[in-house]
């Protein structure tokens, strides 16, 4: 039983989504800490430490489990087709139930918690600012009474993008006590590649989530609903594009590595724009290569601050 439920925990926590989200949030946030302070003490390392972990606690663990609980209530997790996508499976498969689900969302918020109150004794109160956002996201996502993943626009621009704006400037504050305006900027875009890939996650759901109960009418859910489903593809490469503009503004006003980002953000709408919206496999497949696109461009930074 207990080696049921470790396992159900680490299905949970679904790594792919952490490293390119919070994870690379967080590296990319170092490079511009490490190029600024040229050099890092063992205090700021044991800091970068804490971070991993209390991302990894709210994302990993207090998102997810608030998530696949709300959406197996919903019946859309029963429903969903996706390879990706339809939660973690710890339910259907008898790992975890919905009130362990809750339990551990809970001690993922203390948890996260814990971690925040030896940073803020560490550095600086104003931690609890970004701290407290990462908490707000992960739990109006999908827990009542906001579920703002059941509201189209609401989910990515009111829990999604804040948390990964926050995780990005707050790794930054945390090691150096500023924030810097291309750290600024780099956070900005990779919450918009984040959004986007989140998006293009959404597509596979589609038909399971308007089934659901309450209906989780998504941003593409909501396309599909009112122009059809070849629209939903539409949405992604629109985010993509979003991204993409404001990484031109970036490489035109801050820095011409910023380019970089103008590179991924169009990638990105590329295989939006070219996803088979009722094929399954091609929707994962592009998301895959999203995800990727994703991660890559936050190394791509990260090496060239380091390096710069």
């Amino acid at each position: 039983m207990l080696l049921r439920s470790i396992k159900g925990l680490f299905l949970l926590i679904r790594i792919i989504p952490v490293l390119s989200w919070s994870f690379s949030a967080i590296l990319l946030s170092v490079g511009f800490a490490l190029h600024d302070l040229h050099t890092f003490s063992k205090r700021h390392w044991l800091i970068i430490m804490v971070l991993f972990l209390g991302t990894l606690s709210l994302q990993g663990i207090v998102a997810h489990a608030f998530n696949d609980r709300t959406d197996w209530r919903s019946d859309t997790d029963r429903y969903s087709k996706g390879v990706l996508s339809g939660g973690s499976k710890v339910i259907p498969k008898g790992y975890l139930t919905e009130r362990q689900l809750l339990i551990i969302g809970l001690i993922g918020i203390l948890l996260a918690g814990a971690l925040g109150w030896y940073l803020a004794s560490q550095t600086s109160k104003h931690v609890w600012i970004f701290i407290s956002v990462g908490i707000w996201s992960a739990i109006s996502y999908t827990s009542s009474p906001f579920r703002f993943s059941y509201v189209p626009f609401l989910g990515e621009w009111l829990a999604a993008f804040p948390a990964m704006v926050a995780c990005t400037l707050g790794t930054y504050y945390e090691l150096t006590g500023s924030i810097s305006v291309p750290v600024f900027w780099a956070g900005m875009i990779h919450s918009l590649l984040c959004v986007s890939w989140l998006m293009q996650h959404h597509i596979s759901d589609i038909d399971s989530d308007l089934q659901a109960k309450p209906q989780k009418l998504t941003t593409v859910a909501l396309f599909t609903q009112r122009w059809g489903k070849e629209t939903s593809r539409h949405v992604v490469a629109l985010y993509f594009l979003l991204a993409t503009f404001v990484s031109i503004i970036a490489t035109l006003s801050v820095h011409h590595l910023f380019i970089v980002s103008v590179i991924s953000s169009l990638i990105g709408a590329v295989l939006a724009w070219n996803t088979n919206p009722y094929n399954i496999a091609n929707i994962t497949f592009n998301q895959v290569r999203m995800i990727l696109v994703t991660i890559v461009h936050s190394i791509i930074l990260f090496g060239f601050e380091i390096l710069s």
